[in-house]
């Protein structure tokens, strides 16, 4: 009788040598529920608004056209939000002895660069496992507190690579620690 093992399976993140050195990346989380329903969403909202545009043109009222902004915003986070799930990634790469995280879809992009001598306590997140939690990650703003690895910068914590497993963050900040400062490291 021969004993069948589960496969060891790969990292949800890819390391990528470049002329600055390497680059983690990891593909934006995809949410199943937001990916269903946000097409569908999108073609009512879309609808909606066409109608308000032409209301607005047939009978000119301020409120109309206020609700119009409120409608745009709405729209560009949707299709952002739908665009960062099928085509986003977030890039974490040590620039001599900085950390560079970036956010980048369809050519758009968005970078944040943290001083290395400023960060303390690398570590990996711990993440509450409650199936009613649910976290919505806006892409290229950096106000979420999502993410697998999280580290301190002044008085922020800031917190990178959502969707990952608790092996796979430990590993992004074992190979980050390597390239920063020793004061990094969490306790």
């Amino acid at each position: 009788m021969s004993t069948r093992y589960e496969p060891i399976a790969k990292e949800r993140f890819t390391v990528e040598s470049t002329l600055r050195g390497e680059v983690i990346r990891i593909k934006a989380p995809r949410q199943v529920f937001a990916m269903l329903f946000l097409p569908f969403w999108l073609v009512l909202w879309t609808l909606g608004g066409g109608m308000a545009i032409y209301a607005l043109f047939t009978q000119f009222q301020v409120f109309i056209l206020f609700w119009l902004c409120g409608w745009a915003a709405g729209w560009i986070f949707a299709a952002g939000t739908l665009l960062w799930m099928f085509a986003g990634s977030e890039t974490l790469s040590v620039v001599g002895s900085d950390v560079e995280v970036a956010h980048r879809a369809l050519g758009f992009s968005r970078r944040w660069l943290y001083q290395g001598s400023a960060i303390k306590d690398l570590s990996v997140a711990i993440r509450s496992d409650s199936p009613f939690q649910f976290r919505w990650q806006v892409p290229f703003i950096r106000t979420a507190r999502t993410g697998s690895v999280k580290f301190n910068y002044g008085p922020r914590t800031i917190f990178v690579a959502p969707g990952l497993d608790e092996a796979e963050a430990q590993m992004i900040v074992e190979r980050l620690a390597q390239r920063l400062p020793a004061t990094v490291r969490g306790r």
